[in-house]
C-alpha cells in the first residue's frame, strides 16, 4: 500500500517540478498561415491578444538584449505559421515523453533543465499516466530573428479512467529564433 502512495507522491513532485521547469531560466483562432493545426487541437497562437508593451515585457524577460518599440514588428502569417508547428512540436514531443522529440525543436535545453524534464518524463511512465499539454499564446512579436510570445501552459494528466487533474494555467514567456529550416524555441521562463 505504500508503494504506490510513494509513486504518487514522487509523480506530484515531479509536476511541480514541470510547472517551475520555466521559472529557472533567465481565444480566437489566428488566420490561416499555411500551418495545419492538429485536428484535436486548438491553435496555439491567438490572433486577438497581441499589444506591443506586453510583447516587449515577455522579449525582455527572456531576451539577452533590451528591445523597443522602433525594434519591434509584427510576426506575419508565413512566420506565425511555422512557430505554430514549432509549439506543436513541443507539446508533441511531451505528451510522447520523447526527449528526442523535444530536442528536435529545442536545441538549447540546458542539462539542467532536460534532467528535470527527464525526471517528469520517467514519473509518467513509472505511473503511466495520460498528459495533455496545452498552450495559448498571444500573436508574438518579432525583433531581427526572434519572436516572443506570451503564452499559458495548462497540463492535463492522471490515470487513464480517471478525471485528469491539472497543473496550471501558468503565464510563460517563450523566445524562438528563426533558422534556415524554421523555428526553435531558444528559451521559457515563467512570469508572475
Amino acid at each position: 500500500m505504500m508503494k504506490p502512495l510513494a509513486n504518487a507522491a514522487k509523480a506530484m513532485c515531479m509536476i511541480v517540478i514541470l510547472v517551475g521547469l520555466c521559472r529557472a531560466g533567465n481565444a480566437s483562432p489566428a488566420p490561416d498561415s499555411g500551418a495545419s493545426a492538429s485536428p484535436s487541437r486548438p491553435r496555439i497562437i491567438q490572433s486577438d491578444a497581441n499589444s506591443q508593451p506586453l510583447q516587449i515585457a515577455v522579449y525582455n524577460a527572456v531576451g539577452n538584449t533590451q528591445i523597443s518599440p522602433a525594434n519591434l514588428r509584427p510576426a506575419s502569417a508565413e512566420e506565425m505559421g511555422g512557430m505554430e508547428q514549432t509549439l506543436q512540436k513541443y507539446q508533441d514531443g511531451f505528451e510522447n515523453l520523447s526527449m528526442t522529440q523535444v530536442l528536435q525543436v529545442w536545441p538549447t535545453l540546458d542539462k539542467r533543465r532536460k534532467a528535470k524534464l527527464g525526471e517528469v518524463f520517467q514519473a509518467f511512465r513509472t505511473n503511466s499516466w495520460t498528459r495533455k499539454l496545452d498552450l495559448q499564446c498571444a500573436a508574438p512579436t518579432v525583433v531581427d530573428q526572434s519572436a516572443s510570445l506570451d503564452c499559458r501552459e495548462t497540463l492535463a494528466y492522471g490515470p487513464a479512467k480517471a478525471a485528469p487533474r491539472h497543473a496550471g494555467p501558468v503565464r510563460v514567456a517563450i523566445l524562438l529564433k528563426q533558422q534556415a529550416d524554421g523555428w526553435v524555441l531558444e528559451n521559457m521562463k515563467r512570469l508572475n
